[in-house]
């Protein structure tokens, strides 16, 4: 069961943490005895450094770097002195040793990687030959009695995030120019490029603009004025793009380079900057959102290059085409990182464009963050223009995987679909979602009358601002308590799609259960069941996010493992929820049932199940993962999945649905099976205390 702290007191006695958690299933908050050391474990297990580590090509390309920037000061009769900002295992440090380096300095701030990276380094025999400083690089001195004798004259560090700048990369050089580096200093990496693309997709446009919702000939629910004209959320949409279909998205300009950062000191590095590009458009379209993604350039002669593009603007995959390899078979030969994704922004205005002529492409950045617009107009002088942040409060109460779900036109269907068996003029419904606006649309099915329950007061307000604007107001009642609940004599009808806010991955939204357990099973109900299901699967990379590292490029950081395998053992949910279907993966079992719910019955009436079995692995390969996910039958002819989009073949790779989370097991050892190996699993449910266990355990298969 996945926790949620948010208040913590600590008891001076025995010097444990007592955290208060909500249990997303029950509704119910507790208090939780943790370690003294429990912020510290968590901090550990999630500092995702072992995925970056996991990059060969990361690493081989800042090791070219740093070794011909090392032979270019020794070239020139200097000293290398090389300072490594956030050393993370100390890899960089210990790659910059192994290239001759004269001296070397190393600061991490993050105190558990610090510790790591010092036994780390004392562990290889570098010791005498690494300097460590427990610092921001900001807090750095140079002189006798400071951090650093003198100056470097080298500068390697990997500070970037998915935006590039959000990280504070462009402080990070500025100070170091300005206060640790020698001047003509060399930078690993030199310099970097951000790239562009405006497209137009239905398919993007679905995670961040609410649409009608429309059923055969009638639109049963418009959005209101103020989430039509809303920007969306100010962060990034950061996401796996060449797991995006090719055929969901119509580019509209050729790719474009819209920022160029110079790191090496020569130009100095803005905080605030705002570009206009004159392009022409290739296609005619409506422009809607704009695919971002960068580029290193690692050496002084710019000829290492490290892209993040997407398959299909790989500089590498260019040449693969001309080989005769199609681009899904590129995706397999791309490297793949999961620390540097590729992002979407959305246009505050969307902007029609005409194939062939010109528009005015605007990039803005600041210390943090990159935002665009686009003109058709040509213009003269660069406009300004704030950040755009959400303004009607839907991006901030729902993800946008949430909105991704309310346009979800063949779930909406389903849905009205089983509403319709039920409603009638005389129909009074509860609805027990969080901003669920198919619950409002069942007054234009007919309904006499809709309850709604909203605890959360952001999905209140914009479940109001629907209310409103669809003039609804005579016929749905908001309740913001679950003591308010209407008493069973004024309704015959309960309805949930399931969803709520607190809920991560996707059996925590059976909390609608316990709600619908304050009413007899006379009331009818939609859904009436809902099932976990499983399959058993070879991951192509999302294991890599947990598996160990051992040796790396010729170090072994088997210490770094074993601190972030004892730390998430102490912190982290076995289960986690991801987005699968950025995460290519091959089914190597049938799905198997692990629990089925009647919600038609009371939740405190089950006895606890304690259910085990096998299944059988169909399918050789890799196994490293299982998938979860749950059905939620709203009658017995219509299902609703959060789970896989098509059928599952064992050997064939998953197709998931876009506007979900499943949940996923990873492996910690990770072993080939075949045809005679079977998956042990187990799963354990209290429903008093809404806690859910599952355990899985490969089991090879005895041949005599």
């Amino acid at each position: 069961m996945l926790r949620f702290p948010f208040n913590r007191l600590t008891v001076m006695q025995n010097m444990s943490i007592f955290t208060q958690c909500l249990n997303p299933l029950t509704g119910t908050v507790t208090w939780e005895e943790k370690d003294e050391n429990y912020d510290y474990h968590q901090e550990v297990a999630r500092s995702a450094f072992a995925d970056m580590l996991h990059d060969q090509e990361r690493n081989q390309k800042y090791y070219i770097g740093l070794k011909t920037a090392i032979n270019r000061k020794h070239e020139m009769g200097e000293e290398a002195n090389v300072l490594d900002i956030g050393t993370g295992t100390g890899l960089l440090s210990m790659m910059a040793v192994k290239c001759g380096a004269d001296s070397v300095t190393a600061c991490e701030a993050f105190t558990p990687m610090a510790k790591c990276a010092m036994k780390i380094i004392q562990e290889i025999g570098f010791e005498d030959k690494i300097r460590l400083i427990h610092k921001r690089s900001t807090k750095m001195t140079v002189g006798v009695d400071g951090d650093m004798a003198k100056k470097a004259n080298i500068l390697v560090t990997e500070v970037f995030d998915t935006e590039l700048i959000g990280e504070g990369a462009l402080s990070t050089f500025r100070h170091a120019h300005e206060y640790l580096l020698e001047e003509n200093s060399i930078v690993v990496p030199h310099s970097a490029t951000v790239w562009v693309q405006v497209v137009e997709s239905s398919v993007v446009r679905a995670w961040n603009t609410v649409q009608p919702i429309q059923h055969k000939t009638k639109c049963l629910l418009n959005p209101p004025h103020s989430v039509k004209s809303c920007y969306g959320a100010a962060a990034l949409h950061d996401i796996q793009l060449t797991q995006f279909p090719h055929n969901a998205f119509r580019p509209l300009l050729p790719p474009q380079p819209i920022f160029r950062f110079d790191f090496s000191g020569k130009v100095p590095l803005l905080y605030d900057k705002k570009v206009c590009l004159r392009v022409k458009a290739t296609t005619s379209g409506t422009a809607q959102a704009i695919f971002m993604w960068w580029d290193l350039d690692m050496d002084i002669d710019n000829q290492v290059l490290l892209s993040c593009a997407p398959v299909w603007e790989h500089p590498d995959a260019r040449k693969l085409q001309d080989e005769g390899l199609s681009l899904t078979e590129i995706a397999d030969l791309i490297p793949w990182r999961d620390h540097w994704m590729q992002a979407i922004y959305y246009l505050p205005m969307e902007v029609s464009v005409t194939a062939d002529k010109e528009v005015s492409l605007i990039g803005y950045h600041d210390e943090y963050s990159l935002w665009f617009q686009l003109m058709n107009e040509s213009i003269n002088q660069v406009p300004d223009c704030e950040r755009p942040v959400c303004s009607c409060g839907i991006h901030v109460a729902y993800s946008r995987t949430r909105i991704g779900q309310l346009n979800d036109q063949k779930r909406n269907e389903k849905y009205i679909k089983a509403l319709e068996k039920k409603v009638t003029s005389d129909t009074v419904c509860l609805c027990l979602s969080d901003g669920s606006l198919l619950s409002l649309a069942a007054v234009k099915l007919g309904a006499k009358k809709v309850y709604v329950l909203e605890t959360n007061f952001l999905s209140r307000k914009s479940t109001e601002m629907f209310v409103k604007a669809n003039e609804l107001s005579e016929k749905i009642e908001i309740i913001e308590s679950i003591d308010d609940l209407p008493p069973e004599s004024m309704i015959n009808l309960i309805f949930g799609e399931p969803y709520f806010v607190t809920s991560i991955v996707p059996w925590e939204n059976l909390y609608f259960w316990y709600l619908i357990s304050r009413y007899s099973s006379q009331v009818q109900r939609i859904p009436i069941k809902a099932t976990i299901m499983g399959v058993v699967i070879e991951f192509k990379d999302l294991h890599k996010i947990r598996a160990p590292l051992g040796i790396c490029e010729g170090f072994d950081l088997s210490i770094f493992d074993k601190l972030v395998q004892a730390s998430s053992e102490k912190s982290d949910s076995p289960v986690e929820a991801q987005p699968l279907w950025e995460y290519p993966a091959k089914a190597l079992s049938l799905p198997f049932v692990i629990k089925d719910f009647d919600l038609t019955q009371t939740v405190n009436e089950q006895e606890n199940p304690n259910v085990s079995d096998t299944v059988a692995i169909l399918e050789s390969g890799s196994c490293n993962g299982v998938a979860l996910w749950v059905d939620w039958h709203l009658d017995r002819d219509i299902t609703v999945s959060s789970g896989p989009a098509a059928e599952i073949e064992p050997g064939k790779r998953i197709s998931w649905d876009p506007f979900t989370r499943q949940g996923v097991h990873l492996f910690r050892n990770i072993r080939n099976v075949s045809r005679h190996d079977s998956l042990s699993w187990s799963f354990n449910f209290v429903p008093q205390h809404g806690n859910m266990m599952f355990d899985f355990h490969i089991v090879p298969k005895i041949i005599k």
